[in-house]
């Protein structure tokens, strides 16, 4: 586990992350559950994305095999200090997800259904060649940041629903499904790591 995670590190304080996120990464470098914390706090989640995808960061086998008890279904709370927040990681994820997260992120996940239940705000953060369809019961608020060759498609979207689009890649895509009659907004943004 130690010569991998050592690269991620290493690259990171080479492209100068900073000095807090050294910090915290020397605080819990030898516990996997206090690193899947640090990786699923929004800050980190663009940097774990885009390091994987690089091949500078980790490798989806690499994650399965040594974090796997962490993924697909494992919930975390209060990752980025704010109480009451759930998280979580999918990768590889089953075909069908119910996700009843506040933030969460889908690597290396092809042809995933993910089904959002009413009245929810969710983050969500798809990267590494993934793909999504995605479905909201109503009443949502969604935010979802693009990376990659990634692509989302908004299936079953209600009219009360807004959804919020961030291309952090000219290679992503977003597909409107037939019954998305909810409100969306796409932005392209510039990748600052």
């Amino acid at each position: 586990m130690e010569n991998l995670l050592f690269t991620y590190h290493k690259n990171a304080l080479l492209n100068n992350l900073c000095k807090e996120w050294d910090a915290k990464w020397n605080a819990c470098h030898n516990d996997k559950e206090q690193l899947m914390r640090l990786v699923l706090m929004q800050q980190s989640a663009p940097h774990f994305a885009d390091y994987c995808y690089n091949g500078k960061g980790l490798t989806k086998e690499y994650c399965i095999k040594e974090f796997g008890e962490f993924l697909n279904g494992r919930v975390f709370n209060d990752c980025d200090g704010v109480e009451g927040y759930t998280y979580g990681m999918f990768i590889d994820a089953p075909t069908d997800v119910k996700m009843d997260l506040d933030v969460a992120q889908f690597l290396w996940c092809d042809n995933v259904n993910i089904s959002i239940p009413k009245t929810k705000a969710s983050k969500i953060y798809i990267s590494n060649n993934s793909t999504a369809t995605i479905s909201c019961d109503g009443y949502n608020s969604l935010t979802i940041m693009l990376f990659d060759t990634s692509k989302v498609v908004l299936q079953d979207i209600d009219d009360d629903t807004t959804i919020t689009i961030y291309k952090y890649s000219d290679k992503c895509e977003v597909e409107l499904g037939k019954y998305c009659f909810g409100k969306v907004n796409e932005f392209t943004k510039e990748l600052k790591l």
